[in-house]
């Protein structure tokens, strides 16, 4: 093999890894324009709503405890005596309900700041329950002579950012409707809203049935820490991009062009939310983090920059195989191609990724890739015209770099099969350049003819 032979391999390895460094330094722009989506994401999310949880519903039940203490004072001719002093002793019973239903359906829609974006959505929600009451609460007086008296009881619901309640919920209580105020008013519930529902009779055990029906916006993320002894929930809405997560995966579920539906049924038996939240509640502390929860992310389809992102991880892959291509038209063909038209081959290829970033923030990811990619064909296409001496050998090549990118493009849609298939693609372009040059003596080619 002649000396000009290896020094052309070599240069054309010199300038793959030139190019690959060019890509590397459009993937940290990628990097910093994904930066600025995240920080603006949170700016809205200061300004209008972050991701939702919800908490609850928790009932509360203040009561008093009348009772009378002896105080051993001295008498005026020095006895001692035993004189009676009137005391109260406060605290609150708490009860988390017995079941609960919740019934929810998504909308969604994007808040956007300038080129970039948040996904919002808003909850049309409706909580139904009922919370088992024991006679007299079970509740007995701590002292011989006590006397409990009950006072008027609250509903406590927590909502991580009340921000995004819309419109006026509506609740009630035993068949009667009440208004909710700001605040939980229960500290382990953390922030929310709660309504007064007076009096209660406690004489009698009772099951006392619950409603109410909430508009809830938030950004992204919507999670449910199920507190009740059964708890089911049923969600849906028409965005076809849910991420199930967090400690409860549904028990049925359904994806397709029309949205989704997500369907939970979690016992207390199966999560230790009741302990961890009553423990919370006896150290009137707040707990807001901990507990087990049901969560869906509405995840965005395409991602324009992690889907560059992914692009360029072929970046070195595709320009590798571009070269490779330009140098076989060039044994072939017995051409005489020169360095420096392997560098601006090389540039067109890594441009592409920076024209697929900057056209995805306007246009979108897929129309983005359609026009970077055609651009580049087109471009290497005519230019290759001339290099190759022939229109018929630039058209060639310009059909074979679509190939090229539509088969990236099939790899970046298909996540779960993008290994497979890249290793298929890489594959069946090595065998095709076996194919092609099976016949060829390497020691005999001189690209100097």
């Amino acid at each position: 093999m002649n000396k000009p032979f290896v020094l052309k391999i070599a240069g054309m390895l010199v300038l793959i890894t030139i190019m690959s460094i060019a890509v590397s330094y459009i993937n940290g722009i990628i990097s910093e324009r994904e930066r600025n989506q995240l920080i603006v994401q949170q700016d809205i999310a200061k300004s209008s709503v972050r991701a939702q949880k919800i908490l609850g519903p928790v009932l509360a039940i203040p009561y008093v405890e009348e009772y009378t203490d002896y105080v051993n004072e001295m008498s005026l001719i020095g006895e001692k005596i035993h004189k009676p002093v009137n005391k109260r002793r406060s605290s609150v019973a708490y009860f988390l309900p017995e079941n609960i239903t919740l019934d929810g359906d998504f909308d969604t829609e994007y808040k956007e700041r300038g080129i970039y974006k948040a996904l919002m959505y808003q909850l049309h929600g409706s909580i139904k329950g009922s919370f088992h009451l024991p006679a007299n609460l079970n509740i007995k007086p701590e002292h011989k002579n006590g006397v409990i008296k009950f006072k008027s009881a609250y509903i406590g619901f927590g909502i991580s950012d009340t921000r995004g309640i819309t419109g006026k919920p509506s609740f009630s209580f035993d068949k009667k409707s009440y208004k909710f105020k700001q605040g939980s008013n229960i500290k382990a519930l953390g922030n929310g809203i709660h309504a007064s529902i007076g009096q209660l009779d406690t004489v009698v055990a009772q099951s006392l049935p619950f409603e109410f029906k909430l508009n809830l916006r938030g950004m992204e993320k919507f999670s449910f820490s199920p507190l009740a002894e059964s708890n089911s929930i049923n969600l849906q809405s028409s965005w076809q991009h849910p991420s199930f997560n967090g400690n409860f995966l549904p028990i049925s579920k359904e994806i397709g062009e029309a949205g989704f539906t997500g369907n939970w049924s979690v016992s207390s038996l199966s999560t230790s939310n009741q302990a961890k939240f009553i423990k919370s509640l006896n150290q009137r502390e707040q707990l807001t983090t901990g507990l087990e929860t049901l969560a869906i992310n509405f995840i965005e389809p395409i991602n324009v920059y992690s889907q560059a992102d992914r692009a360029t991880k072929y970046g070195l892959l595709f320009i590798g195989l571009t070269f490779v291509g330009f140098f076989l038209f060039e044994m072939l063909k017995q051409l005489r191609i020169h360095p420096a038209q392997y560098t601006l081959v090389g540039l067109a290829m890594a441009m592409f990724y920076l024209l697929l970033v900057s056209f995805s923030e306007v246009i979108g990811f897929a129309l983005a890739y359609l026009a970077a990619s055609a651009s580049c064909v087109l471009l290497l296409g005519y230019y290759l015209s001339s290099v190759l001496k022939s229109t018929a050998n630039g058209l060639l090549f310009a059909s074979f770099l679509t190939a090229l990118y539509g088969a990236l493009y099939a790899i970046l849609a298909s996540e779960d099969n993008a290994l497979i298939m890249g290793s298929l693609l890489v594959f069946g372009l090595l065998s095709a350049t076996m194919v092609v040059t099976r016949k060829i003596d390497w020691y005999e080619i001189n690209p100097q003819k």
